[in-house]
């Protein structure tokens, strides 16, 4: 190792590991609560698109007013195919489809929260040592 952890570097690295790890967690689980709290309907798969390692499906959903809506949404769970019925969340701001999602988004929301509470584990314990006070020599 170049540069121990309780030199003032380590100290600063693992402290920002710390810090961004705990704000990473916070984004996520804001990011699933506030999906949650967003209207669901059933919709159906149209397409399954593939981008490079993307996958994402075309989905058709009803809306409230009546109105069909067709949108192309990341796929993270199972993998979904045309004829497919499937849950889907969206955000509306005037009546208009701001934001939508696959209800199974949560299962990546949890791998994710999961992976940070890992970092922040490690985190926190390279700042117990980085911290914690050099032993005399004596």
């Amino acid at each position: 190792m170049a540069k121990s952890l309780k030199s003032q570097t380590g100290r600063v690295v693992a402290a920002i590991v710390l810090v961004g790890a705990i704000a990473g967690l916070v984004l996520v689980i804001r990011s699933s609560t506030e999906q949650r709290s967003w209207a669901s309907t059933e919709g159906t798969v149209q397409e399954r698109l593939r981008s490079g390692k993307s996958i994402s499906v075309k989905v058709e959903y009803p809306l409230p007013d009546g109105t069909k809506q067709v949108t192309v949404l990341s796929e993270n769970g199972p993998a979904r195919h045309p004829g497919d019925r499937v849950t889907v969340r969206y955000d509306l701001e005037n009546g208009r489809v701001v934001e939508a999602a696959l209800a199974d988004n949560d299962q990546a929301h949890w791998v994710a929260g999961g992976m940070l509470g890992f970092v922040i584990l490690g985190a926190f314990f390279a700042n117990l040592i980085a911290w914690a006070p050099r032993p005399r020599s004596g």
